[in-house]
């Protein structure tokens, strides 16, 4: 699936404050400065609209994982993070995953002709 789309850099995808590569082919978010830190899509949790929500833990850089009382002592080092779909967050990841073709650059449908400005006369 992945074999017929050129390379390119990955996008960016800003989680809480750290930056994560959006990896669809591998299903990830990968940390931008530590590639040890990841973690898969599976483990967000869908929202009707597309998008997702987490728990993320600014401590380790990481969803949290823990039990509610974990949660109630550390509410303060814990965030509730909302992304974007996959379709927003990388259109083009999101094309191959359709099994469209890359998207071509748009052509304009007419040619753009030169006009000429008329300087106080009548046309």
């Amino acid at each position: 699936m992945w074999n017929n789309w050129p390379a390119r850099k990955l996008p960016e995808i800003n989680v809480a404050g750290t930056a994560f590569y959006l990896d669809l082919r591998l299903w990830e978010l990968r940390e931008v400065n530590d590639f040890s830190n990841k973690f898969s899509l599976n483990d967000l949790y869908d929202l009707p609209n597309g998008g997702f929500i987490c728990c993320f833990d600014l401590k380790t850089k990481n969803l949290f994982q823990g039990t509610q009382e974990e949660y109630d002592v550390r509410k303060h080092e814990l965030k509730v993070v909302r992304l974007p779909s996959i379709k927003k967050m990388d259109p083009v990841g999101w094309r191959v995953l359709e099994g469209l073709p890359p998207k071509k650059e748009m052509q304009p449908l007419l040619e753009k002709k030169k006009i000429k400005i008329s300087k106080g006369k009548k046309l």
